[in-house]
């Protein structure tokens, strides 16, 4: 990757850097490494708290000055708060250690943006629909290009380009069966150290081309950022659940439960317009 020079784009390098340092401190729990990882070094507390592995972005979890955010977070918390549940919550970025905690007993649940796969079936129990998205590409708008670089191209013209996703993503399969089905190759990057917010500011400082994420994310992000174009869908819209290991059937059970009757209460849809309607941004 070829990165172009940034200019006057203080205010986009300032959230890099916050973003940055942020990431910095859930990446000390998060290291590269399996000695160092979230997974080795957590140590559980006590059986009758729920134990939440979950992903340090826009929609799932985010701090707000010293105040945590988002709506996982925040249905999570409201979930437990009702059934009287101690819940400790852990942010993460790299999903794979997410994952391995989860299969190692030490975190109940993982919430990350995750569709409900064939592939995520098979691997874990999933709980029902917290909501619903899609996977939408993130690009600058043909107006906030330089003159020197290319239109970011649509859905349809991605052959032969290069896209960016999290690591571990599985978005990755979405772009490879993409590729099979228009005939030609479709280049995926990615880094562990890179969240979907990440990836969506770089893109729109034009460190990067283009990324694929969430739509719920991109929304959020281009409502600060109006130079990034995230029209372009890349998948129909798919269920979004919480990860459970595939013996938690009991736990999976009684959060469908609770669940389905969170979405029938006005706490939820103040949840949907405050992070993933667009029409409230």
């Amino acid at each position: 990757m070829n990165p172009q020079p940034i200019k006057g784009k203080l205010p986009l390098l300032i959230a890099l850097l916050i973003l940055a340092l942020s990431s910095m401190w859930l990446l000390g729990r998060c290291s590269r490494s399996n000695e160092n990882s979230i997974a080795n070094n957590f140590v559980r507390p006590g059986e009758d708290t729920l134990v939440v592995a979950i992903e340090f972005s826009p929609t799932s979890y985010s701090l707000k000055g010293s105040d945590a955010e988002g709506f996982d977070y925040e249905m999570i918390r409201d979930i437990a708060a009702a059934h009287g549940i101690p819940v400790v919550f852990h942010p993460f970025v790299p999903l794979d250690y997410a994952l391995e905690g989860l299969q190692d007993g030490k975190f109940d649940m993982v919430v990350a943006t995750v569709p409900s796969s064939s592939d995520m079936q098979q691997k874990y129990l999933l709980t029902d629909d917290v909501f619903i998205d899609r996977q939408g590409l993130v690009s600058r708008r043909a107006d906030s290009l330089s003159a020197d670089s290319a239109y970011i191209p649509p859905q349809m013209k991605l052959l032969g380009d290069t896209v960016w996703i999290t690591a571990s993503s599985p978005f990755r399969d979405r772009l490879v069966n993409l590729s099979q089905e228009l005939g030609d190759t479709i280049y995926i990057l990615s880094d562990p150290e890179y969240s979907a917010e990440h990836l969506a500011l770089l893109t729109a400082t034009g460190e990067i081309k283009q990324a694929v994420v969430n739509e719920a994310v991109a929304r959020k992000i281009a409502s600060d950022y109006p130079g990034l174009d995230v029209s372009t869908p890349i998948s129909l819209s798919q269920f979004q659940p919480w990860i459970l290991r595939s013996d938690e059937s009991a736990l999976r059970d009684s959060l469908n439960i609770w669940i389905n009757r969170y979405k029938e209460t006005d706490a939820y849809q103040r949840l949907v317009q405050k992070y993933l309607d667009p029409s409230t941004r």
